[in-house]
Protein backbone atom coordinates (compact mmCIF):
# COMPACT_ATOMS: atom_id res chain seq x y z
CA UNK A 1 0.00 0.00 0.00
CA UNK A 2 3.01 2.55 1.00
CA UNK A 3 6.16 2.53 0.39
CA UNK A 4 7.94 2.84 3.09
CA UNK A 5 11.64 1.78 1.84
CA UNK A 6 12.84 5.42 0.67
CA UNK A 7 12.67 6.74 3.82
CA UNK A 8 14.21 4.12 5.64
CA UNK A 9 16.62 2.68 3.78
CA UNK A 10 19.76 1.93 4.43
CA UNK A 11 22.90 -0.22 4.99
CA UNK A 12 24.10 0.42 8.44
CA UNK A 13 22.29 1.24 11.60
CA UNK A 14 24.07 4.49 12.04
CA UNK A 15 23.43 5.39 8.23
CA UNK A 16 19.89 4.13 8.16
CA UNK A 17 19.01 6.76 11.31
CA UNK A 18 20.86 9.47 9.53
CA UNK A 19 19.43 9.18 6.11
CA UNK A 20 15.77 8.65 7.90
CA UNK A 21 16.05 11.61 9.38
CA UNK A 22 17.30 13.63 6.36
CA UNK A 23 14.25 11.87 4.52
CA UNK A 24 17.00 11.48 1.80
CA UNK A 25 15.93 10.23 -1.92
CA UNK A 26 19.42 9.65 -2.84
CA UNK A 27 22.68 8.03 -1.45
CA UNK A 28 25.00 9.70 1.06
CA UNK A 29 27.63 9.28 -1.53
CA UNK A 30 29.85 12.40 -2.94
CA UNK A 31 32.24 10.24 -4.96
CA UNK A 32 33.69 10.65 -8.43
CA UNK A 33 33.27 8.24 -10.44
CA UNK A 34 34.47 8.68 -14.23
CA UNK A 35 33.34 5.76 -16.13
CA UNK A 36 30.10 4.00 -14.49
CA UNK A 37 31.90 0.06 -15.05
CA UNK A 38 34.85 0.78 -14.72
CA UNK A 39 37.39 -0.35 -11.25
CA UNK A 40 36.53 1.37 -8.05
CA UNK A 41 38.60 4.11 -8.57
CA UNK A 42 37.57 7.89 -7.13
CA UNK A 43 38.83 11.04 -8.83
CA UNK A 44 39.25 14.51 -6.01
CA UNK A 45 36.25 16.95 -6.92
CA UNK A 46 37.97 20.05 -8.32
CA UNK A 47 37.27 23.04 -5.61
CA UNK A 48 38.36 25.93 -5.84
CA UNK A 49 42.18 26.82 -4.99
CA UNK A 50 41.20 27.72 -1.27
CA UNK A 51 39.46 24.35 -0.51
CA UNK A 52 42.22 22.63 -2.87
CA UNK A 53 44.70 23.27 -0.72
CA UNK A 54 43.10 21.67 2.11
CA UNK A 55 41.97 18.76 0.08
CA UNK A 56 43.29 15.10 1.99
CA UNK A 57 42.49 11.64 2.16
CA UNK A 58 39.94 10.81 4.78
CA UNK A 59 39.42 7.18 4.16
CA UNK A 60 40.65 4.13 2.06
CA UNK A 61 38.02 1.17 1.42
CA UNK A 62 40.32 -1.09 -0.67
CA UNK A 63 41.51 0.36 -3.25
CA UNK A 64 39.42 3.54 -3.30
CA UNK A 65 39.72 6.93 -1.54
CA UNK A 66 37.78 9.20 -0.20
CA UNK A 67 38.35 12.48 -0.32
CA UNK A 68 37.87 15.58 2.14
CA UNK A 69 36.47 17.28 -0.83
CA UNK A 70 34.30 14.58 -0.91
CA UNK A 71 32.35 14.80 2.07
CA UNK A 72 32.27 18.45 1.28
CA UNK A 73 30.21 17.64 -1.89
CA UNK A 74 27.92 15.46 0.02
CA UNK A 75 26.95 18.27 3.16
CA UNK A 76 26.61 20.17 0.13
CA UNK A 77 24.50 18.02 -1.23
CA UNK A 78 22.13 17.59 2.44
CA UNK A 79 22.25 21.51 2.55
CA UNK A 80 20.69 21.99 -1.04
CA UNK A 81 17.61 18.94 -0.11
CA UNK A 82 17.15 21.05 3.30
CA UNK A 83 19.19 19.43 5.66
CA UNK A 84 20.35 21.04 8.89
CA UNK A 85 24.38 20.79 8.67
CA UNK A 86 25.95 21.96 11.46
CA UNK A 87 28.27 24.90 11.00
CA UNK A 88 31.82 23.98 10.13
CA UNK A 89 34.71 23.66 12.56
CA UNK A 90 32.33 22.93 15.58
CA UNK A 91 31.62 19.44 17.44
CA UNK A 92 28.65 19.24 15.79
CA UNK A 93 30.02 19.42 12.30
CA UNK A 94 32.83 17.02 13.04
CA UNK A 95 30.67 14.39 14.37
CA UNK A 96 27.77 14.97 11.64
CA UNK A 97 30.56 14.62 8.68
CA UNK A 98 32.11 11.31 10.53
CA UNK A 99 28.20 9.96 10.42
CA UNK A 100 28.33 11.01 6.58
CA UNK A 101 32.48 8.93 6.20
CA UNK A 102 30.71 6.22 7.79
CA UNK A 103 27.58 6.13 5.57
CA UNK A 104 30.53 6.59 2.32
CA UNK A 105 31.99 3.54 3.40
CA UNK A 106 29.30 1.48 3.74
CA UNK A 107 27.46 2.61 0.63
CA UNK A 108 31.55 2.31 -1.33
CA UNK A 109 31.23 -1.03 0.13
CA UNK A 110 27.62 -2.37 -0.89
CA UNK A 111 28.22 -0.86 -3.98
CA UNK A 112 31.62 -2.77 -4.64
CA UNK A 113 29.75 -5.75 -3.54
CA UNK A 114 26.92 -5.32 -6.15
CA UNK A 115 29.44 -4.87 -9.54
CA UNK A 116 31.14 -8.13 -8.02
CA UNK A 117 27.60 -9.89 -8.49
CA UNK A 118 27.43 -8.52 -11.93
CA UNK A 119 24.55 -6.23 -10.91
CA UNK A 120 23.65 -3.69 -14.33
CA UNK A 121 21.25 -0.69 -14.18
CA UNK A 122 19.27 0.24 -17.44
CA UNK A 123 20.61 3.39 -18.82
CA UNK A 124 17.12 4.72 -19.07
CA UNK A 125 16.79 3.97 -15.25
CA UNK A 126 19.46 5.96 -14.74
CA UNK A 127 18.74 9.36 -16.47
CA UNK A 128 15.36 8.80 -14.64
CA UNK A 129 16.47 8.89 -11.29
CA UNK A 130 19.44 11.38 -12.34
CA UNK A 131 16.30 13.99 -13.45
CA UNK A 132 14.78 13.18 -10.53
CA UNK A 133 18.10 14.16 -8.23
CA UNK A 134 18.68 17.51 -10.29
CA UNK A 135 14.72 17.99 -9.77
CA UNK A 136 15.04 17.51 -6.16
CA UNK A 137 17.90 20.09 -6.05
CA UNK A 138 16.48 22.68 -8.17
CA UNK A 139 13.16 22.94 -6.30
CA UNK A 140 15.30 24.63 -2.96
CA UNK A 141 16.51 27.03 -5.15
CA UNK A 142 14.37 30.06 -6.40
CA UNK A 143 16.02 30.47 -9.96
CA UNK A 144 18.02 28.60 -12.17
CA UNK A 145 21.12 31.45 -11.47
CA UNK A 146 20.95 31.06 -7.73
CA UNK A 147 21.50 27.36 -8.39
CA UNK A 148 23.92 27.74 -10.53
CA UNK A 149 25.84 29.87 -8.09
CA UNK A 150 25.88 27.40 -5.72
CA UNK A 151 26.81 25.11 -7.68
CA UNK A 152 29.65 26.66 -8.38
CA UNK A 153 30.62 27.07 -4.90
CA UNK A 154 31.49 23.49 -4.77
CA UNK A 155 33.89 24.32 -7.31
CA UNK A 156 31.79 22.76 -10.05
CA UNK A 157 30.19 23.60 -12.89
CA UNK A 158 26.55 22.98 -14.10
CA UNK A 159 28.16 20.30 -16.39
CA UNK A 160 29.90 18.56 -13.82
CA UNK A 161 27.20 18.80 -10.98
CA UNK A 162 24.88 16.66 -13.81
CA UNK A 163 27.91 14.49 -14.49
CA UNK A 164 28.02 13.65 -10.56
CA UNK A 165 24.75 13.33 -10.28
CA UNK A 166 24.09 10.51 -12.83
CA UNK A 167 27.12 8.60 -11.08
CA UNK A 168 25.55 8.96 -8.28
CA UNK A 169 22.03 7.24 -9.69
CA UNK A 170 24.47 4.93 -11.73
CA UNK A 171 25.54 3.72 -8.20
CA UNK A 172 22.40 3.39 -6.52
CA UNK A 173 20.59 2.14 -9.32
CA UNK A 174 22.99 -0.39 -8.69
CA UNK A 175 22.51 -0.90 -4.63
CA UNK A 176 18.53 -0.61 -5.35
CA UNK A 177 18.93 -3.89 -7.84
CA UNK A 178 21.64 -5.69 -5.39
CA UNK A 179 19.43 -5.14 -2.23
CA UNK A 180 16.73 -6.75 -4.44
CA UNK A 181 18.59 -9.95 -5.38
CA UNK A 182 20.38 -9.92 -1.52
CA UNK A 183 15.94 -9.93 -0.25
CA UNK A 184 15.48 -13.14 -2.54
CA UNK A 185 18.26 -15.48 -1.03
CA UNK A 186 17.58 -18.43 1.09
CA UNK A 187 20.33 -18.42 2.60
CA UNK A 188 20.35 -14.96 4.39
CA UNK A 189 21.00 -14.92 8.35
CA UNK A 190 18.34 -15.11 10.26
CA UNK A 191 17.47 -12.27 12.50
CA UNK A 192 14.49 -11.34 15.25
CA UNK A 193 12.54 -8.00 14.53
CA UNK A 194 10.87 -6.94 18.21
CA UNK A 195 7.19 -5.22 18.24
CA UNK A 196 9.66 -2.46 20.35
CA UNK A 197 11.57 -2.03 17.44
CA UNK A 198 8.64 -1.97 14.91
CA UNK A 199 6.63 0.64 17.29
CA UNK A 200 10.19 2.76 17.34
CA UNK A 201 10.51 2.52 14.01
CA UNK A 202 6.97 3.95 12.86
CA UNK A 203 7.41 6.55 15.43
CA UNK A 204 10.25 8.08 13.52
CA UNK A 205 8.16 6.73 9.98
CA UNK A 206 5.36 8.95 10.96
CA UNK A 207 6.72 11.95 11.89
CA UNK A 208 6.48 13.83 8.36
CA UNK A 209 4.13 11.65 7.08
CA UNK A 210 1.22 13.12 4.99
CA UNK A 211 -2.50 12.10 6.03
CA UNK A 212 -3.53 8.50 5.02
CA UNK A 213 -5.40 8.61 1.72
CA UNK A 214 -8.61 7.04 1.91
CA UNK A 215 -8.25 3.42 1.12
CA UNK A 216 -10.65 0.86 -0.74
CA UNK A 217 -10.79 -2.77 -0.51
CA UNK A 218 -12.27 -4.51 -3.15
CA UNK A 219 -13.04 -7.25 -6.19
CA UNK A 220 -13.22 -5.98 -9.81
CA UNK A 221 -13.67 -8.25 -12.88
CA UNK A 222 -12.47 -6.74 -16.45
CA UNK A 223 -15.27 -7.27 -19.20
CA UNK A 224 -13.20 -7.39 -22.55
CA UNK A 225 -15.14 -7.17 -26.13
CA UNK A 226 -14.71 -10.19 -28.33
CA UNK A 227 -13.32 -9.88 -32.22
CA UNK A 228 -15.72 -10.87 -34.61
CA UNK A 229 -14.91 -13.80 -36.77
CA UNK A 230 -13.25 -12.29 -39.71
CA UNK A 231 -11.51 -10.59 -37.30
CA UNK A 232 -9.95 -13.77 -35.59
CA UNK A 233 -9.26 -15.08 -38.83
CA UNK A 234 -7.27 -12.07 -40.06
CA UNK A 235 -5.08 -12.20 -36.63
CA UNK A 236 -4.72 -16.07 -36.53
CA UNK A 237 -3.42 -15.62 -40.74
CA UNK A 238 -0.87 -12.88 -39.52
CA UNK A 239 -0.01 -14.99 -36.62
CA UNK A 240 1.26 -17.68 -39.08
CA UNK A 241 3.16 -15.32 -40.74
CA UNK A 242 5.21 -14.39 -37.73
CA UNK A 243 5.77 -18.04 -37.33
CA UNK A 244 6.81 -18.60 -40.70
CA UNK A 245 9.08 -15.96 -40.08
CA UNK A 246 10.39 -17.48 -36.57
CA UNK A 247 10.85 -20.60 -38.86
CA UNK A 248 13.46 -18.64 -41.22
CA UNK A 249 15.37 -17.31 -38.12
CA UNK A 250 14.84 -13.93 -38.83
CA UNK A 251 15.70 -11.52 -35.71
CA UNK A 252 13.04 -10.60 -33.30
CA UNK A 253 13.71 -7.10 -33.40
CA UNK A 254 12.99 -7.32 -36.90
CA UNK A 255 9.97 -8.79 -37.00
CA UNK A 256 8.46 -6.85 -34.49
CA UNK A 257 9.33 -3.75 -36.18
CA UNK A 258 7.44 -5.48 -39.40
CA UNK A 259 4.66 -6.72 -37.32
CA UNK A 260 3.80 -5.60 -34.12
CA UNK A 261 1.01 -3.03 -32.97
CA UNK A 262 2.18 -2.13 -29.96
CA UNK A 263 2.88 1.68 -31.27
CA UNK A 264 5.37 2.36 -27.85
CA UNK A 265 7.69 -0.72 -28.75
CA UNK A 266 7.70 -1.38 -32.09
CA UNK A 267 10.32 0.94 -33.71
CA UNK A 268 12.39 -0.21 -30.48
CA UNK A 269 12.21 -4.15 -32.30
CA UNK A 270 9.48 -4.26 -28.94
CA UNK A 271 11.79 -4.24 -26.41
CA UNK A 272 9.71 -4.13 -22.82
CA UNK A 273 13.11 -3.66 -20.96
CA UNK A 274 13.70 -5.19 -17.34
CA UNK A 275 10.17 -6.73 -16.03
CA UNK A 276 8.85 -8.08 -12.78
CA UNK A 277 6.61 -10.37 -12.80
CA UNK A 278 4.35 -8.63 -10.57
CA UNK A 279 3.89 -5.66 -13.38
CA UNK A 280 2.50 -7.88 -15.97
CA UNK A 281 -1.14 -9.10 -16.93
CA UNK A 282 -0.87 -12.91 -15.69
CA UNK A 283 -1.12 -14.62 -18.64
CA UNK A 284 2.09 -12.27 -20.33
CA UNK A 285 3.67 -13.21 -17.03
CA UNK A 286 2.65 -17.02 -16.72
CA UNK A 287 4.77 -17.49 -19.84
CA UNK A 288 7.70 -15.06 -20.05
CA UNK A 289 8.47 -16.73 -16.14
CA UNK A 290 7.52 -20.10 -18.04
CA UNK A 291 10.29 -20.60 -20.40
CA UNK A 292 14.25 -19.98 -20.04
CA UNK A 293 16.28 -16.65 -20.62
CA UNK A 294 17.20 -17.16 -24.62
CA UNK A 295 13.58 -18.83 -25.75
CA UNK A 296 10.93 -17.09 -27.74
CA UNK A 297 6.87 -18.55 -26.39
CA UNK A 298 4.22 -17.59 -28.41
CA UNK A 299 1.54 -17.18 -29.60
CA UNK A 300 0.20 -15.88 -26.00
CA UNK A 301 -3.58 -14.61 -25.16
CA UNK A 302 -4.24 -11.31 -23.05
CA UNK A 303 -6.76 -8.67 -23.09
CA UNK A 304 -4.64 -6.70 -25.47
CA UNK A 305 -4.13 -9.35 -28.12
CA UNK A 306 -1.73 -12.23 -29.07
CA UNK A 307 1.55 -11.68 -28.20
CA UNK A 308 5.21 -13.37 -29.20
CA UNK A 309 7.75 -13.09 -25.96
CA UNK A 310 11.60 -13.20 -26.31
CA UNK A 311 13.11 -13.81 -23.34
CA UNK A 312 16.54 -12.11 -23.39
CA UNK A 313 18.18 -12.20 -19.89
CA UNK A 314 17.33 -12.27 -16.50
CA UNK A 315 18.39 -10.69 -13.57
CA UNK A 316 17.06 -11.06 -9.92
CA UNK A 317 13.50 -11.42 -9.95
CA UNK A 318 13.56 -9.03 -13.25
CA UNK A 319 13.82 -10.33 -16.82
CA UNK A 320 14.51 -8.37 -20.17
CA UNK A 321 11.80 -9.12 -22.28
CA UNK A 322 10.83 -7.84 -25.98
CA UNK A 323 7.13 -8.82 -27.51
CA UNK A 324 5.37 -9.01 -30.69
CA UNK A 325 1.87 -7.40 -29.83
CA UNK A 326 -0.79 -8.55 -32.79
CA UNK A 327 -3.80 -6.97 -32.12
CA UNK A 328 -7.54 -7.94 -33.74
CA UNK A 329 -9.69 -5.27 -34.70
CA UNK A 330 -11.91 -4.84 -32.44
CA UNK A 331 -15.84 -2.78 -33.84
CA UNK A 332 -18.20 -0.43 -31.99
CA UNK A 333 -20.45 -3.43 -31.98
CA UNK A 334 -17.97 -5.54 -30.73
CA UNK A 335 -17.73 -3.18 -27.51
CA UNK A 336 -21.04 -2.85 -27.25
CA UNK A 337 -22.04 -6.57 -26.55
CA UNK A 338 -18.83 -6.50 -24.31
CA UNK A 339 -21.07 -3.63 -22.59
CA UNK A 340 -24.22 -5.54 -22.40
CA UNK A 341 -22.57 -8.72 -21.16
CA UNK A 342 -20.99 -6.57 -18.27
CA UNK A 343 -24.22 -5.49 -17.11
CA UNK A 344 -25.13 -8.94 -16.87
CA UNK A 345 -22.44 -9.82 -14.67
CA UNK A 346 -22.84 -7.32 -12.35
CA UNK A 347 -26.31 -8.35 -11.78
CA UNK A 348 -25.38 -12.00 -10.93
CA UNK A 349 -22.50 -10.01 -8.52
CA UNK A 350 -25.20 -7.97 -7.27
CA UNK A 351 -27.52 -11.00 -6.72
CA UNK A 352 -24.18 -12.50 -4.67
CA UNK A 353 -22.79 -14.97 -7.14
CA UNK A 354 -19.30 -15.56 -6.38
CA UNK A 355 -16.51 -13.86 -8.81
CA UNK A 356 -14.38 -16.60 -9.01
CA UNK A 357 -17.10 -18.53 -10.65
CA UNK A 358 -18.24 -15.75 -12.70
CA UNK A 359 -14.36 -15.73 -14.07
CA UNK A 360 -14.43 -19.19 -15.00
CA UNK A 361 -17.90 -19.23 -16.27
CA UNK A 362 -17.26 -16.41 -19.01
CA UNK A 363 -13.53 -17.28 -19.32
CA UNK A 364 -12.27 -16.01 -22.57
CA UNK A 365 -14.70 -12.39 -21.81
CA UNK A 366 -13.30 -11.96 -18.47
CA UNK A 367 -9.76 -10.59 -18.81
CA UNK A 368 -7.80 -13.64 -16.57
CA UNK A 369 -5.96 -11.05 -13.62
CA UNK A 370 -6.25 -10.11 -10.45
CA UNK A 371 -9.96 -10.14 -8.27
CA UNK A 372 -9.39 -9.11 -5.29
CA UNK A 373 -7.51 -6.08 -4.41
CA UNK A 374 -7.16 -4.78 -0.47
CA UNK A 375 -6.16 -1.48 0.87
CA UNK A 376 -5.95 0.36 -2.38
CA UNK A 377 -5.95 4.32 -2.48
CA UNK A 378 -9.21 5.27 -3.59
CA UNK A 379 -7.96 7.71 -6.06
CA UNK A 380 -6.35 5.02 -7.51
CA UNK A 381 -8.92 2.42 -8.09
CA UNK A 382 -11.43 5.59 -9.57
CA UNK A 383 -8.46 6.90 -12.13
CA UNK A 384 -8.99 3.21 -13.81
CA UNK A 385 -11.90 4.64 -15.05
CA UNK A 386 -12.08 6.94 -17.81
CA UNK A 387 -14.21 9.52 -15.88
CA UNK A 388 -16.99 7.07 -15.27
CA UNK A 389 -15.50 6.59 -11.64
CA UNK A 390 -16.35 9.91 -10.49
CA UNK A 391 -20.04 9.93 -12.15
CA UNK A 392 -21.02 6.29 -11.01
CA UNK A 393 -20.57 7.37 -7.34
CA UNK A 394 -16.99 5.18 -7.08
CA UNK A 395 -15.36 8.38 -5.23
CA UNK A 396 -17.70 7.92 -2.24
CA UNK A 397 -17.86 4.18 -2.14
CA UNK A 398 -20.21 1.94 -0.27
CA UNK A 399 -19.80 -1.14 0.86
CA UNK A 400 -21.16 -3.65 -0.73
CA UNK A 401 -22.63 -2.05 -3.96
CA UNK A 402 -21.13 -3.13 -7.29
CA UNK A 403 -19.96 -0.19 -9.31
CA UNK A 404 -20.22 -0.72 -13.06
CA UNK A 405 -19.93 -1.55 -16.19
CA UNK A 406 -17.21 1.65 -15.96
CA UNK A 407 -15.27 1.87 -19.32
CA UNK A 408 -11.63 1.59 -18.96
CA UNK A 409 -8.72 2.28 -21.40
CA UNK A 410 -5.43 0.39 -20.73
CA UNK A 411 -3.76 0.33 -23.98
CA UNK A 412 -5.94 -1.59 -26.27
CA UNK A 413 -10.36 -1.58 -27.07
CA UNK A 414 -12.64 -0.24 -24.22
CA UNK A 415 -13.18 -2.77 -21.65
CA UNK A 416 -15.89 -2.67 -18.87
CA UNK A 417 -14.99 -2.89 -15.11
CA UNK A 418 -16.93 -4.32 -12.44
CA UNK A 419 -16.34 -3.19 -8.94
CA UNK A 420 -17.68 -4.94 -5.63
CA UNK A 421 -16.31 -2.42 -2.61
CA UNK A 422 -16.07 -4.55 0.47
CA UNK A 423 -14.49 -2.05 3.07
CA UNK A 424 -13.65 1.51 2.54
CA UNK A 425 -11.55 3.54 5.15
CA UNK A 426 -12.18 7.54 4.60
CA UNK A 427 -8.60 9.24 4.77
CA UNK A 428 -6.99 10.01 8.15
CA UNK A 429 -3.93 9.77 10.25
CA UNK A 430 -1.49 6.75 9.19
CA UNK A 431 -1.84 4.35 11.82
CA UNK A 432 1.06 1.45 12.72
CA UNK A 433 -1.42 -1.53 11.12
CA UNK A 434 -1.41 0.45 7.76
CA UNK A 435 2.50 -0.16 7.42
CA UNK A 436 3.23 -2.92 10.38
CA UNK A 437 4.25 -5.46 7.84
CA UNK A 438 6.17 -3.33 5.10
CA UNK A 439 8.08 -1.63 8.63
CA UNK A 440 8.85 -5.28 9.88
CA UNK A 441 10.32 -6.39 6.52
CA UNK A 442 12.40 -3.61 5.89
CA UNK A 443 13.92 -4.03 10.07
CA UNK A 444 14.74 -7.47 8.91
CA UNK A 445 16.26 -6.93 5.58
CA UNK A 446 18.03 -4.02 7.22
CA UNK A 447 19.49 -6.19 9.62
CA UNK A 448 20.22 -9.04 7.60
CA UNK A 449 22.17 -6.55 5.25
CA UNK A 450 23.77 -5.30 8.22
CA UNK A 451 25.01 -8.36 9.59
CA UNK A 452 26.63 -9.28 5.09
CA UNK A 453 28.52 -5.78 5.32
CA UNK A 454 30.17 -6.26 8.91
CA UNK A 455 31.09 -9.20 7.28
CA UNK A 456 32.63 -7.68 3.94
CA UNK A 457 33.75 -4.85 5.86
CA UNK A 458 35.65 -7.64 8.14
CA UNK A 459 37.63 -8.68 5.04
CA UNK A 460 38.15 -5.26 3.62
CA UNK A 461 41.07 -2.98 3.72
CA UNK A 462 39.58 0.13 5.62
CA UNK A 463 41.66 2.87 7.01
CA UNK A 464 40.16 5.72 8.32
CA UNK A 465 41.90 8.91 8.55
CA UNK A 466 39.56 11.41 9.57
Amino acid sequence: MIDINGGMKAFRAGACLLAAALALGAPLSGLQENEPAAPDTVAATEFPSGVASLDRIVAVVGDTAILMSDIQVTLYQLQARGARVPLEGTQGWEAFAREVLDAMIDDLIFLQQARNAGVTVPEGRVTEMADAYFAETRANFSTDEEMMLAVEETGMNMLQFRQMQRSQAQAEGMRQAYRIELEQRSDLPPVIVSEEEVEAAFEEFAQNQPPRPALVSFNRLVVTPNPSGAARDSVLARTIRVQNDFANDEEFSVLARRHSDDDGTREQGGELGWMNRDLLVKPFGDAAWGARPGQTVGPVQTQFGLHFIKIERQRGAERFLRHILLRPEITDDDIEEARTLAIQIADSLRAGSDPERLVALFRGRVADEAIRFDDIALASLVSQFTGAGAESGLTEPTPGTVYGPLPMQRGGPTEFGLVHVLTFRPEGPIELNDVRVQIRQSLRTRKQIDIILQEVRTNTYIDVRF
